[in-house]
């Protein structure tokens, strides 16, 4: 006797109705990839993207000057499976660290380093443009 000999055989119609679920399935799945594949969307999370690190870069310049607590780190919280989730109803973890207050030596040298490196780069722009 085989394994198969002693499973249960389906019937027909269990069959086809497991067949039709997995159709759902897949249905559903294309559905959320061609969601995720619009434009608009992709777009959207790109302009999200560049507005958080934009973010970050000056929550981090802020602290450096004042001191304060810094973003590390945000990531989405997985629902669990099977749970519903809602538009809007994201989970949001976020890492903070805190950074002590720069000296003012060193936002002078940095300053300076900054405007050396400026009137570099606009004393090179001019010449290249007289030829």
């Amino acid at each position: 006797m085989t394994a198969r000999d002693t499973e249960p055989r389906q019937t027909p119609a269990e069959v086809q109705a497991e067949i039709d679920r997995e159709q759902r399935r897949l249905a559903e799945t294309l559905d959320e990839l061609g969601e995720q594949a619009r434009p608009a969307n992709i777009a959207r999370r790109q302009v999200a993207r560049a507005k958080e690190r934009g973010t970050r870069l000056v929550d981090e310049a802020r602290a450096l000057v004042v001191g304060g607590t810094v973003r590390v780190e945000s990531h989405l919280v997985e629902p669990e499976q099977g749970s519903i989730r809602l538009k809007g109803d994201d989970e949001v973890v976020a890492t903070y660290e805190s950074r002590g207050k720069m000296s003012t030596e060193a936002l002078l040298l940095m300053a300076g380093i900054g405007a050396v490196v400026t009137v570099g780069v606009v004393a090179w722009a001019v010449r290249r443009r007289r030829g």
